[in-house]
């Protein structure tokens, strides 16, 4: 097996770290040496060596920032990047993602409380969670953060998928309704994949829908997924729920939202994940060259004061 092989069967692994690779100067050396990705990881989240990168959400009308989606970004010591698809799964086979949950809400809880002690208007900060997460001390856990870090409940909103809110809807259902009843926000992630009926939905301790991307994705050209859009967000607005669309790629996309009435949005034409002190500087308005603000988003927030 040649390098490039043996690199691509490394990259595919169902756990991350299974061979080392280093490059002495002399082409690459490759190592048969065995790591164990369970402690790796575990090192890892004890030793906080976790990135976290924030990704902005905007209101559609205003322009404004509202809230930032933290995501966890986990770099091995030899500088390999391993994909929160792979590591996020493999967490929860080793029974990890309970401490790795608190620890990206911890900091994340930290950095924004910062951005607030240093001027910037206050955020809401959206974190996913995993269905392994929730057990019978999973409300008390996000309690004792919130008191821990000084970050207030009405700020942090948590991000369920449908498929795993629907998995054990009754037992998760009085989990959020602990925590609505302190002011934390519930949001079902990747909405419109099918998993909820409108009768269940009418029922779940919920504040907001985010459309699955799968949808916006094929926006401008599937007119059956525009028609699903439309009657999502006039759902949400009747049941009295906030609407976000993510995935957000194109600024045809963007008008298109904006047509049906989408409230807020997030994507990577309007602002890709940043690092803690990155974002920071995109929701103080220094964007700078890589991080550059829409245009249109400035159109858009003037449009709609001349309109009212």
């Amino acid at each position: 097996m040649d390098d490039r092989a043996e690199l691509l069967v490394e990259n595919r692994a169902p756990v991350p770290g299974v061979l080392v690779r280093r490059n002495a100067g002399k082409g690459v050396v490759k190592s048969t040496r065995r790591r164990d990705p369970r402690m790796d990881l575990r090192r890892a989240i004890e030793n906080d060596e976790l990135t976290l990168y924030y990704q902005p959400q905007f209101e559609v009308l205003s322009g404004r920032a509202s809230g930032v989606e933290v995501l966890a970004r986990w770099f091995q010591s030899d500088g390999v990047a391993v994909e929160p698809s792979v590591f996020i799964p493999f967490a929860e086979r080793t029974h990890l993602i309970g401490a790795l949950g608190s620890r990206v809400l911890h900091r994340a809880c930290h950095d924004v409380r910062a951005w607030r002690t240093a001027g910037l208007e206050p955020v809401t900060l959206c974190v996913n969670v995993s269905p392994r997460q929730i057990d019978e001390g999973f409300a008390a856990s996000i309690q004792r953060t919130l008191q821990s870090t000084g970050f207030p409940a009405t700020q942090l909103e948590l991000e369920i998928t449908e498929s795993a809110l629907m998995s054990n809807a009754d037992y998760v259902i009085e989990c959020f309704r602990q925590l609505k009843a302190i002011g934390v926000r519930i949001a079902i992630d990747d909405f419109g994949t099918g998993y909820s009926s409108l009768s269940q939905l009418s029922r779940l301790p919920v504040d907001r829908l985010k459309l699955d991307k799968s949808l916006v994705h094929n926006l401008t050209t599937r007119w059956k997924d525009v028609a699903i859009l439309s009657s999502i967000i006039g759902l949400g607005n009747d049941l009295g729920l906030a609407v976000i669309a993510e995935g957000v790629e194109t600024e045809q996309q963007f008008q298109v939202l904006r047509q049906l009435g989408c409230p807020q949005v997030q994507g990577y034409l309007l602002a890709r994940p940043a690092p803690q002190n990155e974002a920071q500087d995109m929701l103080a308005g220094r964007w700078g060259a890589r991080y550059a603000r829409p245009t249109f988003l400035n159109r858009t927030a003037l449009e709609s004061s001349n309109a009212s």
